[in-house]
């Protein structure tokens, strides 16, 4: 139904024009309405075709003409915050259940939508924004935006998220861009691809058009030109940018332009691809470590409501069901459920929480339901936090790219001496192929792909690379430094022997003991109740309990009083210590052991000594790393001499450091660079970050609980130091890669060169096998990423084996 007016549908964005969009979504099936101001009038749209007499067009005209016709309440209709917003002659709003909006639907399928929004027409920014918000949202399977069109295609799992959801966070980017500023149109490719053509016509088809042809490739090769002045006369260098704009001009000068508009093409989609692969492994890398949920059942009043992931504050209780993720970082406050978290932690099978224990946002609830109070959101939880490394990860440029760049502009004199020499002997042909093959094109391109398509292997295998730089650079070391508490030993100690005294069984001092620790989490309880559960041990329960915070705790267990601390609490609480258990603290203390006293009415009932759990993985790592090169292993610790010795003998280490201060730590990092040693330090990213920084390449084993304040370059989701092989291996196998690509790329072009000088070779010879090289390249630099699919493959099998 159309309504004509030149005045009261002059400005679609006036408060006419806002009451005209509440009062006809008031009616019965009307699912859009627009109000074009050029044209001066407005168009409502209903859910089917109207028919003579149809009572929904009487009741539009009720809602229009009545003069007491109610605004909607709130909870009606939600209109869209940009609705004053932007200058366009058209606003159209559709229906999504109670909300408006200006995304309207251009095409749908189930699970597929196409959307159109004025606003995104050239605005590159706005598409990289929504780009950015669909790239970690739960459920969103792939995604496309054009600025051209103005439109967004979304792959989603109708399960997961619902399209209203879809327009909401849409609506949300719009309302956080304001007023995008117009982006130029990107030309590069299309004018690039039009040159060939008209090139290519002017040249078998209709000659006339050589002169159009000419202008058309001098114009797509400009940046080329841009960047040789920017390298000639700024940067004060002979770069490879001055050799292609050295090859278009002889192009041009000998009326090889067919030839040139093929190198202005493979420059510009070279340009396009590194673009492109930086974009696909960014949400590879994402897809790898989770997405976020970004709606949830927030509990109000013992009721579930679903709300926005970003309304929620800290303290907020929501409920999360089977098959749903976890939208958030928080403490379970009620139920039971088995949780999937594979993609931040690396266990491999589900894990039980309960009442306490706490939850990651982006991992998997399988099975049951929990109610969970928030402890951070939004941009504050482990997955955001991830999101936010990983986006920065792939910016990275490889340390091998910049070499690759430097060796191809360094080879730019000799390669103008062989053209020179080529125009002299052969002609200007040969010389302008010769100086064709040029090393830069196809490196630049491999290069970068590689790294990136390593980034992806890594993170599939568990291992987060902060630094793209560090994936680099690992292969070059020859000395591991491992600091010993919580990397080569557990951060939770063990439970080793058990003294006894008064004639109490070790069953019975382990028993109370864990009677009394059994309400707490630090990790000495945790040793004590995981060694009672290890022998199968009943836990009694407690009468009474009272804690004394920095000595120990007394408890009423089966009628006895027991009393677990240091010695110095047995002492405050008066309970004397036989000479021979002074001899075990003297004997516990020189082993870097400790002891934890019980008391049993008021006597020394006995004591557990515990003791640092040692990796059972660390002695294959050592090895490892030796067989792999290695050349210096060490150990830096804290901890007593003797302990610290014991360890590195029984790993078969170079050299250990032992009661070393976190402080000093980073001290020992550079004596052993001034040895001249490329060193890597492995820690626990607590209180090593000095070190880590000092280090050449640092790596935490902290995981993902402390991803954003961890300084190393490198973490190991998965607290094993395996990942550390796997890692090294991906290292390795992208420097051969990268030598590889090198390969690929010289040879053809040597090739080349040869064929110019004794085998007639002209300029479209050297862009075929300058093409064929970098085409080679490229592929090799994917290969990585075949690997990781593999391995994406696998895991995903053993997961579904599991459950």
């Amino acid at each position: 139904m159309q309504f004509d007016s030149p005045t009261l549908f002059a400005n679609p964005r006036s408060a006419f024009a806002r009451s005209f969009f509440e009062r006809a979504f008031q009616a019965p099936g009307v699912v859009e309405v627009t109000i074009d101001a050029q044209r001066r009038h407005a168009q409502v749209r209903f859910d089917a075709p109207l028919a003579s007499g149809d009572q929904r067009a009487i009741d539009l005209g009720r809602a229009l003409s009545r003069r007491d016709a109610a605004r909607p309440a709130p909870d009606q209709l939600i209109l869209p915050e940009t609705l004053g917003l932007g200058s366009s002659k058209t606003l159209r709003l559709q229906r999504y259940g109670r909300r408006l909006s200006t995304w309207t639907v251009r095409s749908q399928i189930e699970g597929r939508v196409r959307l159109h929004n004025v606003s995104l027409l050239r605005r590159r920014e706005l598409g990289q924004a929504i780009e950015r918000e669909f790239m970690n949202t739960f459920g969103v399977d792939r995604y496309a935006t054009n600025e051209l069109t103005g439109t967004v295609l979304i792959h989603y799992n109708p399960r997961e998220i619902r399209q209203d959801q879809l327009v909401e966070l849409l609506d949300s980017v719009l309302a956080a861009s304001g007023d995008a500023p117009i982006s130029p149109i990107d030309l590069d490719l299309p004018v690039a691809t039009a040159s060939v053509v008209l090139a290519a016509a002017s040249r078998f088809l209709v000659p006339g058009l050589a002169p159009l042809s000419a202008v058309v490739f001098l114009y797509s090769v400009i940046p080329s030109f841009k960047s040789a002045y920017e390298v000639l006369f700024k940067e004060k260098r002979l770069g490879v940018d001055v050799l292609d704009a050295i090859v278009v001009a002889a192009c041009l000068a000998t009326n090889q332009v067919l030839a040139g508009t093929v190198l202005g093409f493979t420059l510009s989609v070279s340009r396009k691809l590194v673009e492109k692969t930086e974009d696909d492994s960014k949400k590879m890398l994402l897809n790898v470590f989770g997405k976020q949920p970004r709606f949830v059942w927030l509990e109000v009043d013992g009721v579930e409501v679903e709300t926005p992931l970003e309304r929620l504050k800290v303290g907020d209780v929501i409920a999360v069901h089977t098959g749903e993720a976890v939208p958030v970082d928080g403490e379970v406050v009620d139920g039971m459920a088995m949780i999937d978290q594979h993609t931040l932690t690396g266990e491999s099978a589900p894990v039980e929480k309960l009442k306490g224990d706490r939850v990651l946002a982006s991992t998997t609830l399988i099975a049951g339901k929990v109610r969970v109070a928030v402890t951070s959101a939004g941009d504050q939880t482990t997955s955001a936090k991830l999101a936010q490394i990983l986006n920065d990860t792939a910016g990275y440029k490889l340390k091998s790219q910049s070499r690759g760049e430097e060796l191809a502009d360094k080879a730019v004199a000799p390669t103008l001496a062989l053209g020179a020499l080529g125009l002299v002997t052969t002609g200007i042909a040969s010389a302008t192929a010769v100086v064709n093959c040029d090393l830069g094109t196809g490196i630049r391109m491999a290069a970068p792909i590689a790294m990136l398509s390593s980034l992806t292997l890594s993170a599939e295998h568990g291992v987060l690379v902060k630094d793209g730089r560090a994936l680099e650079s690992l292969r070059k070391v020859d000395t591991f430094l491992f600091d010993k508490t919580g990397t080569l030993t557990r951060e939770r100690p063990e439970v080793g022997r058990i003294l006894t005294y008064g004639g109490y069984s070790e069953d019975q001092i382990l028993v109370w003991a864990a009677a009394a620790e059994n309400r707490f989490s630090h990790p000495i309880a945790k040793a004590i109740i995981d060694k009672a559960r290890a022998l199968n041990l009943t836990v009694p329960a407690t009468d009474d309990s009272k804690y004394d915070v920095g000595y120990g705790i007394t408890v009423e267990v089966e009628g006895h009083v027991v009393r677990v601390g240091s010695a110095r609490y047995m002492t405050h609480e008066g309970v004397r210590l036989p000479a021979s258990a002074q001899r075990e603290l003297e004997r516990a203390h020189d082993e870097g052991h400790s002891l934890v006293m019980v008391g049993v009415d008021g006597k020394l009932g006995g004591a557990l000594e515990l003791q640092a759990a040692e990796r059972p993985e660390a002695f294959d790592v050592i090895n490892g790393l030796r067989a792999r090169g290695a050349q210096h292993l060490a150990i830096i610790s804290g901890d007593h001499e003797r302990p610290t010795r014991r360890l590195a003998e029984r790993l078969g280490m170079d050299r250990h450091f032992a009661e070393v201060l976190p402080q000093d730590k980073a001290r020992y990092v550079e004596l052993l660079q001034k040895e001249g040693r490329t060193v890597c330090f492995v820690g626990d990213g607590v209180n090593d970050s000095i070190a880590l920084k000092k280090a050449n390449v640092s790596i935490s084993l902290r995981g993902a609980s402390s991803i954003a304040t961890d300084t190393a370059q490198v973490v190991l989701m998965e607290d094993s130091l395996t990942k550390l092989l796997y890692l090294h291996d991906v290292s390795r196998d992208l420097n051969r890669n990268i030598n590889r690509s090198w390969g690929l790329v010289v040879v053809p072009n040597a090739i080349c060169i040869a064929g110019a000088f004794f085998g007639g070779f002209g300029v479209m010879h050297s862009m075929i096998f300058n093409q064929i090289g970098g085409l080679l390249a490229v592929g090799n630099g994917l290969l990585p990423l075949r690997k990781a699919s593999a391995l994406r493959a696998q895991k995903e099998r053993e997961r579904l084996l599991l459950r």
